[in-house]
């Protein structure tokens, strides 16, 4: 039995890993072989759809949870083909925080899915005491936001008819959407119920999981008015969570589940002490704390990394976030019309040796983690006759690798300074690389940026062959869950995560420029302060 939690099962025998990567704009599924030597997972097939964005307001962003599945379903099919069903298995990978609403009897969406960006929930944050909050940051590790799905749940209990309707009638559940493609699309038990879970990553940004116990918090619950019964049962990020026989080729046989920053810290193999960042629309840095809980004093949140089992320990992580990272370059091409695409950054970068003098922040919407100075607004400062198109497309790449920076090594201060942390960094087990940050996201291809990572970090850049490292991760799980792969063959250490056909990129700085550089952005930072008065409309 290839499902016996005792014996992982390294053979081939046609085995297939189907990743669904459902995100806040499209829905990619990957399909994937066992590698000859039953350690890895090497891709052969991909499908990518997009879906619609809804703003019914300024602020508001929802997704209609029936196209979605509509598109994961479409792609599922076109990846797995004839594949047997006994023989495939599938990982889920998602966006986070967003919310779905249901009904258990008629198993049709109450409201349209409310997305993790969405803002619509700030008055809801509002009324929350200091107490309160510090409480919610303590037990859960998150600060209470627009972000994270309590406060959109409750805003559908206030505002959705439909929604306070099925919670008279006790048949509604709330989920994040690998629960909603769980429930909808995976094999059903064998009494024929669909089955309601989330795996604790996920469950960790609701705001009611408790982070010690990985469990759905009483305190939270009754805080935030959300009853248990409501939600998904919290199960680890690899096991078997679906029926045993699938039936239908639309059924899944699902046996990983991780959020979107979870798998792709996975995908790049982070071991305890390794950090890996996203260079997305915006940029989100993870560090593997292991199986500390590490708390930060500088705005990073505390969260879980992974549990690769139901026997197995979970693992912590420290997460950042940048709020304008390669959106920067996109207000440059659509808004500034400096250039005419994204790529033209780069080729206008390279023609210059410096930023010229000038120094660009982004803080259009205020700045996040270390500083969370809501007052902020952006600047582009020290323009002199000198300067050109090349310096601000090079200055904007710098604003990207600078705010990374900082958000790195406020998670270095914090794990440096958390003695239990030290203590168990004396005696791990799989203690990661530090001197390497692992990097994915559409804007890691930049070759320029990535050296200004670099030189700034004095750190070695690691980006990957293969920078779908999101996908990969909800495969490996996936393959774990299965076990046709165990916890040692991804992160034990005959996989070392800089061995592969990786691209380095190492720091050409001298301590003097680097010391030079960073002044210059800390001067321009603090000039960002307090400028929302003279940019908001009243």
């Amino acid at each position: 039995d290839d499902n016996d939690d005792s014996n992982v099962q390294h053979t081939t025998n046609g085995r297939r890993v189907v990743a669904i990567d459902q995100g806040t704009t499209s829905t990619r599924c990957i399909a994937y072989r066992m590698s000859d030597d039953c350690c890895d997972v090497i891709p052969v097939k991909s499908a990518q759809l997009t879906h619609e964005q809804i703003h019914p307001k300024p602020g508001w962003v929802e997704h209609d949870p029936e196209e979605i599945l509509e598109r994961v379903a479409n792609c599922y099919e076109d990846v797995a083909g004839e594949t047997e069903q006994s023989l495939t298995t599938v990982g889920i990978t998602n966006q986070r925080e967003t919310i779905v609403a249901w009904d258990s009897e008629t198993q049709k969406p109450l409201h349209n899915a409310i997305a993790w960006c969405d803002v619509r929930t700030a008055e809801i944050v509002s009324r929350f005491s200091e107490k309160e909050k510090q409480l919610v940051l303590e037990k859960t590790g998150m600060p209470i936001s627009t972000y994270f799905s309590a406060t959109k749940m409750r805003w559908l209990l206030e505002n959705s008819k439909d929604v306070q309707q099925a919670a008279e009638r006790g048949t509604l559940l709330f989920g994040t959407i690998d629960s909603w493609i769980v429930y909808k699309l995976g094999a059903p038990r064998r009494d024929g119920k669909c089955i309601h879970i989330t795996d604790v990553t996920n469950a960790s940004r609701y705001l009611l999981m408790n982070i010690k116990t990985l469990e759905w918090d009483d305190e939270m619950l009754d805080l935030f008015g959300i009853k248990k019964e409501w939600l998904p049962r919290i199960v680890s990020s690899a096991e078997r969570v679906t029926g045993i026989e699938p039936s239908g080729v639309q059924k899944l046989h699902v046996t990983g589940i991780l959020g979107d920053q979870h798998a792709s810290s996975l995908g790049h193999r982070l071991r305890e002490g390794d950090s890996k960042n996203t260079y997305g629309t915006g940029c989100f840095a993870m560090r593997n704390t292991g199986k500390t809980i590490t708390r930060s004093k500088r705005g990073i949140l505390t969260t879980v990394c992974w549990k690769l089992g139901e026997k197995e320990e979970a693992e912590y992580a420290l997460e950042g976030a940048v709020a304008v990272g390669g959106e920067c370059i996109r207000w440059l091409r659509d808004e500034m019309e400096l250039v005419k695409d994204a790529d033209e950054v780069e080729k206008c970068a390279k023609t210059v040796k410096n930023n010229g003098g000038v120094t660009f922040v982004p803080a259009f919407g205020g700045l996040f983690a270390p500083h969370w100075r809501d007052d902020s607004r952006g600047v582009i400062v020290g323009l002199t006759r000198y300067v050109k198109k090349a310096h601000i497309c090079r200055a904007a790449l710098e604003a990207i690798a600078y705010q990374s920076a900082e958000v790195l090594e406020a998670m270095d201060l914090d794990c440096e300074e958390n003695i239990i942390s030290r203590k168990r960094k004396e005696s791990s087990e799989r203690d990661g690389n530090g001197k390497f940050l692992s990097v994915d996201g559409g804007a890691s291809v930049n070759d320029t940026l990535m050296q200004i990572q670099a030189d700034i970090l004095n750190k070695g850049i690691r980006r990957p062959a293969n920078i779908e490292t999101t996908a990969y991760g909800a495969a490996l799980a996936a393959a774990v869950g299965r076990n046709w792969l165990s916890v040692d063959d991804i992160l034990g250490d005959r996989k070392l995560n800089v061995e592969d056909e990786s691209k380095l990129f190492e720091s050409k700085c001298t301590k003097e420029e680097q010391a030079k550089g960073r002044s210059q952005w800390d001067d321009a930072l603090v000039r960002t302060y307090g400028l929302d008065k003279y940019c908001d409309e009243k």
